[in-house]
């Protein structure tokens, strides 16, 4: 029988960086035993460095430090003289967060300050977004004055992506749900404003041993959380992201050029600033969204109308295409939902409609139903065909 979900905790337990944090102790303990260490933080957006920076403070505090969060820039490099703690002799953490949105002067003076008072029992702990930050930022993260630990926080791996789902819906959730929560990548910001906008739409069901899929879809607040991250980016960035996801979850840059209009070394230094979101990877010639998820969101984002207008473009800039010629099916991936994609994945992997169906927890019957509309919406009249198409369409699978 189904229970009311639990309210949110305040605080979630960190899960999944339990390395990063013994780098963060040895740092600590150096700075305890008269050392003085650094530690710098670094990660896209959501990958949870507050968070983590939290955690540390608390570490810091059992260990006996006085944390100086956030870390005053203002007056000579010098400071204005010990404080309390300081004369007592504790060891100290000073904490920037978000240091990427430092500017020039305040880096210098950080840079200045950190030379003039590490000294001994001083750890720094500094936080910014990957690849983004002033040449004096930069140069502090590159310092090698006493211990130096440099950390990315990465995705999550399944196992603390599961944790996470958990620990917000009190229970673990069931296989068909972990399917779904699978596709954020582990982003710790995605897979959390899914697991909540999820409860919030009723999509998933708390039960006493497990969390229940009721309903496969992207909750509203994803999507608003999306809208809210495309806005913080430059055109040029939001640009490509948008038409990059449109011609798949994958894509090459011979592709993405004549679309864009863009030289090469443009685009090359747009990619550079796309890569510090998070968003994409860019493996040789090839760009790639980094999950699912993020993926689906972005092609949403953009009006169906201009979607199969891109796609048209794409296939008339392919060599050989006559020009000025209308194609006759448009190139890129069919507009298919969450259900559709897993259907189409197990389909692929043989399944027969009994079987998928007893994946997905639905009849037969459904998954038929399910099929008969994919045949429409590719223009197939057959599983071979279908996957033939979406193969040639870029899908992932």
């Amino acid at each position: 029988m189904p229970v009311a979900p639990p309210p949110l905790p305040l605080r979630l337990p960190l899960r999944g960086r339990e390395n990063e944090l013994a780098r963060v102790l040895r740092a600590l303990e150096f700075g305890v035993r008269g050392g003085c260490a650094l530690v710098a933080v670094e990660g896209p957006p959501g990958s949870g460095k507050t968070r983590f920076l939290d955690e540390c403070v608390t570490a810091a505090e059992r260990l006996g430090y006085a944390a100086r969060r956030p870390f005053p820039l203002s007056g000579p490099p010098g400071g204005s003289g010990p404080t309390e703690d300081e004369a007592a002799d504790r060891p100290r953490l000073m904490v920037i967060d978000d240091a990427h949105f430092l500017g020039e002067r305040a880096s210098d003076a950080l840079l200045a300050r950190r030379d003039a008072q590490c000294g001994s029992k001083v750890v720094w702990l500094v936080a910014r977004r990957r690849g983004t930050g002033s040449r004096s930022l930069d140069a502090l993260v590159a310092g090698s004055i006493g211990h130096t630990e440099r950390i990315t926080l990465d995705a999550l791996r399944a196992p603390a992506s599961l944790q996470v789902a958990a620990d917000i819906l009190g229970v673990p959730p069931s296989p068909p749900l972990a399917r779904v929560l699978d596709r954020a990548g582990g982003h710790p910001k995605l897979l959390v404003e899914l697991v909540e906008g999820m409860r919030e739409e009723r999509t998933i069901r708390v039960g006493v041993q497990e969390a229940e899929l009721v309903e496969e879809r992207i909750p509203q607040r994803l999507r608003a959380l999306l809208q809210t991250m495309l806005q913080e980016y430059p055109d040029q960035c939001r640009q490509l992201l948008r038409v990059a996801a449109v011609l798949g979850r994958e894509s090459t840059v011979d592709a993405l050029l004549p679309i864009l209009h863009m030289s090469p070394s443009t685009l090359l230094l747009t990619l550079d600033r796309t890569f510090t979101t998070g968003v994409l990877t860019v493996d040789n010639a090839r760009v790639g969204f980094t999950n699912e998820l993020l993926w689906r969101l972005v092609v949403d984002s953009v009006p169906a109308t201009l979607r199969q207008a891109l796609r048209r473009q794409v296939a008339a800039a392919r060599p050989g295409h006559p020009t000025g010629a209308r194609p006759a099916v448009p190139a890129g991936p069919p507009d298919l939902n969450g259900q559709e994609y897993e259907i189409v994945r197990l389909v692929a992997e043989g399944l027969t409609n009994q079987q998928i169906g007893r994946r997905l927890e639905i009849s037969p019957h459904t998954v038929n139903y399910h099929l008969k509309k994919l045949f429409r919406k590719v223009g197939v009249n057959s599983r071979i065909a279908l996957l033939r198409a979406i193969r040639l369409e870029g899908l992932p699978r």
